[in-house]
């Protein structure tokens, strides 16, 4: 107890630096909190499920051509007949994820787009799921069978037997409605899954059987094997058995491997809604590690250096009979004491910041608000012993010093070999900083780049009605539409900007190198596709109306197949067409014009072959250029002809660019987040310097006097403290600027079109925080500077 008063006393008596300390620890420890909830919470993932560790999806290996890709689909069907031939495998099912588009009551104009799941009725078992009402494995022969979660139940239909009840359909991509069956409601499924929903389409197993030429249709499938299953053994079985399972002589280019359920939501293998992000994810623990670090490097520094004019005080404790131990234990107590209350600061700041991370983020962190009466336990007893640990060195410093020598007052001054050692850790503060807002410059100068590079195409003030089945009004829809005063051109096409390859994609050889394949991206639009784009004609023509009509050849069996067509300026080059209105028989085309390239994927991946097909749809979107300035207007009157010719569709909408900004929403995530760590590590650090001036300022007080009588001028002072922090300055940019460099080339390997890493970005790093050193320097030193050398000699 008289260690914990004597504890508590010290503390006291020197709040101000003890109030730095906690500080910058709550800071650290706070970032570090947020970032341990979103790595618990992506770590969650389809975990809960009652046979989690025995799912796994089949996923496919294609090598076709030597363009090896892995594809989250096989074939439909290869489930069901790996259950049939090999008892590893207990239960299958097809499931994929889909949104449904439904009108709640008939008489209703209003309709709804939910997130779904299609999945076979095994599902049910596959997954546990627990039926509240109804009897949904029991097909409904001939109609739509729908199960839904209590949730849904009781947001559209509260107090309603549902079981039954028949909901018409609102679905875009459908020429007809159709009706649903509710024939059960579920227990709602974990939140924290990619397979989260709100109903399950249940779909009879499709009577299609597996090819043995190495075709077929693919769909998403799960397995669930049996317990002792070895996984590498079973993959090898299923590929043995494909392989001999084929007609001889085909050749195969397909395997299989088995990704555990757990895995899909960081490596979803396709577009997925619920997905998570695994470079952002380490982004952030890396950079709350190095807060952290520089949050302890400034307790270790003042707090030892604080402690060294405590030396006499501890020191007569000693000569009293106190032991060594006894002396590290009053100084471990004391840092722990900090640590603690850093810790439950951080507790609090956590619980205020965590509306504002799943803002950020755009999600919600379910798994965390649900445990954090078990997680917040064990982060304040890892911050005690975080605590014990980086105060062991202050502690083990203080009490090896001779009781005589402190006694004597021979310890004025801290021992140079603490002073390199306090050096060395403000130098890794200082690198720290540098890398983190070299960092930030990398990423918003791609940012930049992105943004102001020309994409070859005119997507501003496009507003888009997404894909849906215009069915035979495709026509008349976009004349109407067309003769608004607001619409500059309309234009139906089978693909949106930013959606990537098209509507299709065929894989041809490359004359140049025999052992490669090229994979040509087709576009498929109407003749006003160019005009409502901008694209920009640079030999030939564009297509017209006529374009469209039939296709006369030499070779009349392969007329149907064959469309007029644009192609860009590198397809040209790289499929070596120099002529243009003759037959390609590769890809069964006629080019008839050759168009300035543009980028139709984000600048993460190069550009495509790329084939502007004349083919009309009649499903497709609706891509309208509207003049500057009129667009609410226009807008309203375009969105007023399509609910008056689809009053049965639910039809979205929105506007070109935000969809291709949307491609880059992780990079501004991550400038915003780098943005945020450079503040705080350069907060951190600049309290850290502080903590120390201060203590050199009192250490020294006598010798300002000194000097100012001796005609030093405020700023010879000041000078002369800021000339030492400068030379760590210096160091910290040598050290810094190689880890940078390294880790900023790393992060740009993700594009294929991106900036040098240039070398101002490492003087924009370097002055930063030379500059927000030196000030935090100048404050403290020109406020002792002024003081009166006559009261400082007197007090001294």
């Amino acid at each position: 107890m008289n260690t914990f008063k004597l504890t508590l006393r010290s503390i006291i008596k020197n709040k101000q630096y003890v109030w730095i300390n906690i500080f910058g620890l709550s800071v650290g420890l706070t970032l570090c909190l947020l970032v341990s909830a979103l790595v618990v919470e992506e770590n969650s993932y389809d975990k809960s499920w009652k046979n989690a560790d025995r799912l796994f999806r089949i996923v496919t290996l294609d090598s076709t051509a030597g363009l090896e890709h892995q594809m989250s689909q096989t074939f439909v069907n290869l489930s069901s007949e790996l259950k049939r031939l090999f008892p590893e495998v207990q239960n299958e099912s097809y499931i994929e994820s889909t949104d449904i588009y439904l009108k709640t009551a008939k008489e209703s104009t209003q309709s709804i787009a939910i997130p779904a799941l299609e999945a076979e009725p095994n599902i049910l078992s596959l997954l546990d799921i627990k039926i509240l009402e109804g009897s949904p494995s029991q097909l409904i022969q001939g109609k739509t069978n729908l199960l839904v979660d209590s949730e849904f139940k009781e947001k559209y239909f509260k107090g309603e037997n549902v079981i039954g009840k028949v909901i018409q359909s609102a679905d875009p991509y459908s020429n007809k409605t159709y009706d649903y069956v509710i024939t059960g409601v579920m227990e709602k499924l974990p939140y924290n899954s990619t397979l989260r929903t709100s109903a399950i389409v249940l779909l009879p197993k499709l009577a299609m059987e597996l090819q043995r030429d190495g075709s077929g249709y693919y769909r998403q499938q799960f397995l669930q094997l049996k317990s002792g299953t070895s996984i590498p053994d079973f993959e090898k079985k299923i590929n043995s058995w494909y392989k001999g399972f084929l007609n001889p002589g085909v050749k195969n280019t397909t395997s299989f491997r088995l990704q555990p359920i757990h895995d899909i939501y960081m490596e979803p293998l396709r577009d997925n809604k619920i997905s998570g992000n695994s470079k952002t994810t380490k982004i952030f623990v890396g950079v709350a590690i190095l807060v952290l670090i520089i949050s302890c490097i400034n307790f270790i520094n003042i707090y030892a250096v604080r402690t060294i004019k405590k030396l006499k005080n501890l020191n007569i404790h000693k000569v009293l009979g106190a032991s060594r131990n006894q002396i590290i234990w009053r100084l471990l107590l004391e840092t722990v004491l900090i640590f603690f209350t850093s810790a439950l600061i951080s507790v609090i700041l956590f619980k205020v910041c965590l509306p504002q991370l799943e803002n950020f983020l755009g999600y919600d962190l379910a798994y965390v608000r649900s445990s954090q009466a078990m997680l917040l336990p064990y982060f304040l007893i890892i911050a005690v012993l975080l605590g014990l640990l980086v105060g062991f060195y202050p502690a083990w410093l203080i009490s090896r010093i001779k009781s005589s020598d402190a006694l004597k007052n021979k310890l004025s001054k801290v021992p140079k070999g603490e002073i390199l050692i306090k050096k060395v850790l403000i130098s890794i503060q200082f690198s720290i900083s540098i890398v983190v807002l070299i960092g930030l410059i990398t990423i918003k100068s791609q940012l930049t780049y992105i943004q102001s590079s020309p994409l070859g195409i005119q997507v501003k003030n496009i507003f888009n009605a997404t894909y849906f089945n215009m069915g035979t009004h495709s026509t008349a829809v976009r004349d109407e539409i067309s003769r608004l005063s607001g619409i500059e051109a309309v234009s139906i096409a089978a693909w949106t900007p930013s959606q990537g390859s098209g509507y299709m994609a065929k894989t041809i050889a490359d004359k140049n190198n025999p052992e490669k394949n090229i994979q040509v991206s087709f576009i498929g639009g109407d003749s006003n596709l160019p005009k409502t784009l901008g694209i920009q004609l640079v030999k030939g023509r564009l297509l017209t109306p006529e374009d469209y009509a039939h296709v006369e050849t030499d070779e009349p069996k392969d007329e149907d197949n064959i469309n007029n067509a644009l192609i860009t300026e590198s397809t040209a080059e790289q499929l070596g067409i120099d002529k243009l209105n003759v037959l390609y028989k590769d890809l069964q085309i006629i080019p008839v014009g050759i168009v300035k390239d543009f980028h139709s994927e984000s600048f993460h991946k190069n550009k495509v072959p790329t084939v502007i097909l004349a083919k009309e749809f009649d499903r497709g979107n609706i891509l309208m250029k509207v003049k500057e300035g009129q667009e609410q207007q226009t807008i309203q009157s375009a969105l007023k002809i399509l609910q008056k010719t689809y009053p049965d569709k639910l039809i979205s909408f929105n506007w070109v660019d935000d969809l291709i900004a949307k491609q880059y929403e992780k990079e501004n995530k991550q400038v915003q987040l780098f943005a945020l760590f450079s503040a705080l590590t350069l907060l951190i650090s600049a309290l850290g310097i502080t903590g120390l001036i201060m203590q050199s300022l009192e250490q020294r007080t006598k010798e300002i006097g000194i000097r100012k009588v001796l005609g030093a001028s405020v700023t010879d002072i000041s000078h002369l403290f800021s000339k030492d922090y400068l030379t760590l300055i210096v160091l910290s940019v040598l050290v810094a600027s190689p880890i940078a460099w390294y880790f900023s080339h790393k992060w740009l390997e993700d594009y294929a079109y991106k900036i040098e890493v240039q070398w101002w970005f490492f003087i924009t790093a370097s002055l930063s925080v030379l500059f927000v050193s030196i000030i935090t320097v100048n404050i403290q030193t020109i406020r002792a500077a002024l003081v009166n050398p006559v009261d400082s000699l007197r007090d001294e």
